[in-house]
């Protein structure tokens, strides 16, 4: 690792002055299938809510089975490219987004119509089936020209996995010059995964192709003891940390990385020499329960601008016996269940400006430490 640095606003350090560039990596819009089985747990840590999902748990017949339902983030390719440029610009900074939705390039399809797409690269979060876990893997700046047979390559593998070829598709993309190749949320367990079984799937990967890995993530949703695990991580792999914003709502990213390339492709070839400077935002020092109940306002409140998912019964859907998925509001008439609407009430009430003052309050004595 030749040179790492993670820097944080709130302890005083103005790190702007030596870069005229931020990256923002790692943000998902309306075409990222969210599965929804780990809602349940996630809403346990929001004052309020959490007493409403036990009942809700507890209940003879739920209104949604969450492992057959998924939601999509509320922002569309450009209005998420418009909030983390407006973040950047901000600090006079030349913005470079990266979107990577969930195994597909929609966005960055979109986006490269109108925008210079060496500040807009085709990238995605690829979800890699391994040894019992799942691993998310950020690919990031495909080429446009194999972008939709990288892809094809990877909805294969994920569909049907063969752990052998992924050693062979990471060594492939590797080789194409202006690929970023990041290790997501290193820590992170997909619902279902065990805690002993993600371990011996990272060290396995890690083992047969850390040579493909060009950096691990520092993530934006979590928790900073997770974050501080993933730089000691890549300390002993030798990897340098990125930053991943994670940002599924309409905040922005809360970490970025600082560079003076002027597009993806010069960051990247600075990153696989081992050069990475990562700063924390402002946001990232809420309380963690403040910020998951200000993302699941995001994705339940009313979007107005967007005809036909205005609502939240409209970008959250849900499978039928025979896999066929359709939006709730079809599947409930437009009526929500009566079961549902406490929790999304409360959700509201408690997003409310002055009420989540008080809770800030509240809950920042009991907020993790930060460096």
């Amino acid at each position: 690792m030749k040179n790492r640095a993670v820097s944080f606003l709130w302890d005083g350090s103005e790190p702007w002055g030596q870069f005229g560039t931020a990256v923002c990596l790692h943000g998902h819009t309306m075409h990222s299938e969210e599965c929804l089985s780990f809602l349940p747990r996630y809403l346990h840590h929001v004052p309020g809510i959490s007493q409403i999902v036990s009942r809700y748990e507890r209940g003879p017949k739920p209104a949604v089975d969450f492992t057959r339902a998924y939601w999509t983030p509320p922002l569309t390719p450009a209005s998420a490219l418009r909030l983390e440029r407006q973040q950047i610009e901000k600090y006079g900074l030349r913005p470079v987004v990266s979107l990577t939705d969930h195994d597909g390039i929609q966005a960055g399809m979109a986006l490269q119509v109108t925008a210079d797409s060496r500040q807009v690269p085709l990238s995605v979060e690829w979800t890699v089936p391994y040894d019992r876990s799942i691993l998310h893997l950020g690919v990031h700046n495909l080429p446009p020209e194999s972008a939709r047979t990288w892809m094809s390559a990877m909805a294969a593998y994920t569909k049907a996995p063969q752990e052998a070829l992924l050693s062979e598709i990471l060594s492939e993309l590797a080789k194409t010059p202006g690929v970023l190749i990041v290790l997501n949320h290193p820590f992170w367990l997909e619902e279902g995964v065990q805690e002993a079984d993600h371990r011996r799937a990272l060290a396995r990967v890690l083992r047969e192709s850390i040579e493909r890995f060009h950096a691990f993530e520092l993530n934006g949703t979590r928790r900073w003891h997770e974050n501080a695990a993933t730089i000691e991580l890549a300390r002993e792999h030798g990897r340098p940390v990125i930053s991943g914003g994670d940002r599924h709502g309409c905040e922005p990213a809360a970490c970025l990385n600082l560079t003076n390339a002027a597009s993806f492709a010069e960051f990247a070839s600075e990153i696989r020499s081992g050069y990475s400077t990562v700063v924390f935002m402002p946001q990232y020092q809420e309380p963690m329960p403040i910020r998951m109940l200000e993302a699941i306002w995001d994705i339940l409140r009313p979007y107005p601008e967007y005809p036909g998912r205005e609502r939240w019964i409209d970008r959250l859907f849900y499978r039928d016996e025979e896999g066929t998925a359709r939006p709730v509001s079809a599947v409930w008439r437009d009526h929500v269940p009566w079961i549902v609407r406490p929790a999304t009430g409360l959700v509201q009430f408690l997003a409310a400006p002055g009420v989540r003052s008080a809770l800030r309050f509240l809950l920042t004595r009991r907020a993790e430490m930060l460096p």
